[in-house]
């Protein structure tokens, strides 16, 4: 057992509720093995949603290609992945011309975000050469015995535990406070949201989805059809 894979987690979330044998026997009736990790689960989940529209560069993964099955018209990501924060979307792999977000009836930009889903403006089939690709910043797989937790570095999955002692409290009927844990959650938030933003020079702004109006609004209309 490594430090912070899923296993640690799981022996330390049975230790810090009392449980079990220092987190090694699952015959306990509440907190059974299952359940404990679907805790850890939806834990990091919370975790992704919470801290990656804050700092999203911490979270994004490499070069995607979206896949089309009406020939042009709309792409989806891999997977039906969705994502949750600075999707950038290019016209090839290696970068090329980025794409840009509009509304339906505009042929102005490239795209109208539909969620999981972009779509050519007025449903025109737009089509690449090698493309669209797509960074972004996704949920994870869901912890279990077999799943590792992928939050890095790996010190930071302390987050995980505590939002999952915290859960854990609530569904224990009243039996635990859950504002030690919840206040352990929110120091640790502060310290790893100042890691994750200041991890390289000039990172340190929030998503560009934040901002008072959609950002793609007032864009130079870039015509074409692909490349």
């Amino acid at each position: 057992m490594a430090g912070w894979d899923s296993a640690d987690l799981y022996d330390r979330f049975l230790l810090y509720l009392g449980r079990g044998n220092g987190g090694v026997m699952d015959a306990d009736e509440l907190w059974t093995s299952a359940r404990s990790y679907r805790a850890l689960a939806d834990a990091q989940e919370v975790v992704y949603s919470d801290v990656a529209p804050i700092c999203p560069q911490a979270f994004v993964q490499a070069p995607v290609q979206l896949v089309t099955t009406d020939g042009g018209v709309t792409y989806t990501y891999p997977g039906s992945a969705y994502p949750i924060a600075h999707t950038e979307v290019y016209a090839q792999e290696t970068g090329g011309r980025q794409l840009y977000a509009t509304s339906y009836g505009t042929w102005g930009g490239d795209f109208v975000i539909e969620g999981a889903t972009i779509r050519t403006p007025g449903n025109r089939v737009r089509t690449y050469s090698s493309g669209p690709y797509a960074r972004y910043a996704a949920l994870p797989s869901r912890i279990s015995s077999t799943v590792e937790p992928t939050l890095q570095p790996e010190p930071a999955r302390e987050l995980i535990l505590f939002r999952a002692l915290a859960d854990a409290a609530d569904v224990s009927a009243g039996m635990m406070d859950n504002s030690p844990w919840i206040s352990r959650y929110v120091e640790a938030r502060k310290r790893w949201i100042t890691v994750w933003q200041t991890q390289y020079r000039h990172q340190g702004t929030p998503s560009r989805g934040v901002a008072s109006s959609p950002w793609w609004l007032g864009l130079d209309a870039l015509n074409g059809s692909g490349t």
